[in-house]
């Protein structure tokens, strides 16, 4: 019986991707499509919208031959249903029966994307009928439409004109206009008084003239101007450099020993510094930091914190990661540091002997990280 085994795809480290491995099968079948079953379910069977009653096969994202067997690459429609737990694997064009445990595989950030079933939306309420208009009957929908006539409008009542016995019984306007013309005359005489006979004050009289001379005083003769002596050059003062005391980052926080330090060296001996003395958090951010300011020799340290080879857990991590460590040891060895060759080669041994005992990742990461 064919080995059938699973694990989540280094190559998406977002989740959501794994590959099925058939060790031992070295053809691709010409039809990959599988089932994947589950016992003790009423819906068992997993399908393209999730597990169902109904039969279904699956076909993968895409297959691969390796020295192991083949590979079945699986994404997110696939994964994102699947629980750890046990399974039953079936491949019916390769005869394949086998019990699968699938591990756990975190789903895709943000969903996978795989439409469901969707309820069709309400249907729109019918508009409410108009009020029947007058004449039409209601219950005869073949009734046609009586227009009732329209009311004769009423005219305007006549306007009364006043007869001229009327306009004689108010008084005569012969009084009122007599007054108006008083008081016009009254202002136009006052304003002739004011502006042309009212006396007006006479203008001081001039002073004489004085038969004494004016005495024009001559301008003063300008005075040659001596020949100023330029000042003497004095040779420049050069500041004297005041001491400065040597910054020390030992009791800084990391923030601001990247701020504070003055180079990209300087940061990686400080992570360095607080690596041997156990903060090890420290020396990673510091280490980081130092990476991406172009240090070539801080790469090849993250490398080592990452490494299998020599792991210690708790320093900073729990659990060591092979792909982080070979992508460290690349940029290192691009970046030119020398140092990076040493470890990089035993790593590259590490992974070729976890790929001969049936690591399907192993493979992949010398495949990404050295071809």
């Amino acid at each position: 019986m064919t080995a059938v085994r699973a694990a989540a795809d280094p190559a998406h480290p977002e989740g959501g991707h794994a590959i099925i491995l058939l060790q031992g099968v070295m053809d691709v079948p010409s039809d990959p499509r599988f089932r994947i079953l589950r016992e003790g379910w009423g819906k068992g069977t997993l399908g393209p919208e999730g597990w169902q009653v109904s039969d279904a096969l699956i076909a993968p994202d895409r297959v691969e031959p390796s020295p192991q067997g083949v590979r079945l690459y699986l994404g997110p429609q696939v994964v994102d249903w699947l629980e750890a737990g046990p399974v039953i694997f079936r491949l019916p064009e390769a005869r394949i029966e086998a019990p699968l445990f699938w591990p756990d595989v975190p789903p895709l950030h943000g969903g996978s994307g795989h439409t469901m079933a969707v309820p069709p939306p309400p249907a729109p309420r019918a508009a409410p009928p108009p009020p029947p208009l007058p004449g039409l009957p209601i219950d005869d929908p073949d009734a046609t439409i009586a227009i009732a006539p329209r009311a004769a409008p009423t005219p305007a009542p006549a306007l009364s004109v006043p007869q001229p016995a009327a306009m004689a019984k108010r008084g005569s306007a012969l009084p009122w206009i007599l007054l108006v013309l008083l008081l016009v005359a009254g202002a136009v005489g006052g304003g002739y008084w004011w502006f042309v006979l009212r006396e007006r004050p006479e203008p001081p009289p001039e002073a004489p003239p004085t038969s004494e001379p004016v005495v024009i005083a001559p301008e003063p003769l300008p005075r040659p101007e001596r020949p100023v002596a330029p000042p003497p050059v004095l040779p420049p003062v050069r500041p004297q450099a005041e001491p400065t005391a040597p910054v020390t980052l030992d009791g800084l926080s990391v923030p601001d020993v990247i701020a504070r330090a003055a180079s990209p060296a300087a940061i990686a001996e400080q992570a360095a510094r607080r690596h041997e003395a156990g903060r090890y958090d420290d020396a990673l951010l510091l280490w980081e930091a130092a990476a991406r300011a172009g240090n070539a020799s801080s790469l090849t340290r993250l490398a080592g914190l990452y490494d299998p080879v020599g792991f210690t857990p708790g320093r900073p991590f729990r659990d060591p990661d092979p792909r982080q460590a070979a992508r460290h040891y690349r940029e290192a060895v691009t970046a030119g540091d020398p140092a990076a060759a040493e470890p990089r080669a035993r790593l590259r041994q590490w992974l070729d002997d976890r790929a001969r005992e049936g690591d399907i990742n192993a493979p992949l990461t010398i495949r990404d990280f050295w071809q």
